[in-house]
């Protein structure tokens, strides 16, 4: 296996588990020094056994000179959805609420 395609360690990860789905945030840097963020969802197969689980995996790119800009349209939509929550409460946000103590479970372990 040549240099340019050993396996590099993430700089950074997180972890959040979401009902059937994780999703990973690495962050790894590349052979000229660079940063990019890998988000990456596992979706576990809900027709799956315990025995033998299977997973779904997607993955998503994100480099440097794009991150400010994904990060500006990510804090918009999050804006936008506690708008229409605010005028429109769910049980969804509920879910969310679940979601964020399921996530410093995962933080103390």
């Amino acid at each position: 296996m040549n240099e340019d395609k050993t396996h590099r360690n993430p700089v950074m990860s997180h972890r959040l588990r979401s009902r059937h789905k994780t999703y990973f945030f690495d962050v790894y840097e590349n052979k000229h020094g660079n940063h990019y963020l890998k988000l990456t969802q596992s979706i576990r197969d809900i027709n799956s056994t315990t025995d033998n689980p299977q997973y779904f995996r997607e993955t998503l790119h994100i480099y440097e000179d794009s991150i400010y800009e994904f990060h500006q349209h990510f804090k918009d939509v999050i804006q936008l959805i506690e708008e229409k929550n605010k005028s429109n409460p769910s049980k969804k946000s509920e879910s969310v609420d679940e979601n964020s103590t399921s996530k410093k479970e995962d933080e103390q372990e």
